[in-house]
């Protein structure tokens, strides 16, 4: 079975609609592949990572039996299209990250330590494991659903994101928080 490199935007809106599994992997993952690294880096200064944003991305465009993905007239080529419609949703979505700020204040150190005194596993310092996630918005999650326990419909709400995206995230930051303890030698400073 051959895979077909390129589609007409016409088969990619009706591969879209049509809830092709290979069609929306090729466009989203293959041919928004630049589209998204500039995001990353332009938008997010390159604290999110590509899946989180197509994740987003895709759950918005498929909301309410892909209205938006409806209103795509092929007056302009799709990638262009959807270049506009994805930098403006991001730039909002940045807009309210900024002003809710849940990035720049992560917790406080000292009431950190206070709420949950030091966490040991195996010897290593979870707290410093935490502090080492390269990701901001990993780092909040893991504090707040894992050590403070906030319930996530509430963690969602207050992110600005879709309880779903919300677990996406979860399951990412707890990989990427295992990943940094079973490297030890790189907490010991």
């Amino acid at each position: 079975m051959s895979t077909k490199l390129t589609y007409t935007d016409r088969e990619i809106v009706d591969g879209i609609l049509a809830n092709d599994e290979r069609i929306i992997q090729h466009f989203f993952f293959r041919e928004c592949k630049p589209l998204f690294a500039y995001i990353v880096h332009s938008i997010f200064d390159g604290h999110v990572e590509r899946n989180e944003l197509i994740n987003e991305l895709f759950l918005y465009l498929k909301h309410d039996d892909w209205y938006k993905v409806r209103q795509f007239d092929y007056r302009s080529k799709l990638i262009t299209w959807i270049s506009v419609v994805a930098i403006r949703f991001f730039q909002k979505k940045r807009a309210l990250m900024i002003d809710s700020d849940p990035i720049e204040t992560l917790y406080d150190q000292n009431t950190f330590l206070q709420e949950t005194g030091v966490i040991q596993d195996n010897g290593m310092d979870v707290r410093k494991a935490i502090d080492k996630m390269p990701n901001e918005r990993y780092k909040y999650v893991i504090v707040e659903l894992e050590l403070k326990e906030r319930e996530p419909e509430e963690l969602a709400k207050e992110m600005n994101i879709t309880i779903d995206n919300l677990y996406n995230i979860r399951r990412r930051a707890r990989l990427q928080l295992k990943t940094i303890m079973v490297r030890k030698e790189d907490y010991y400073d």
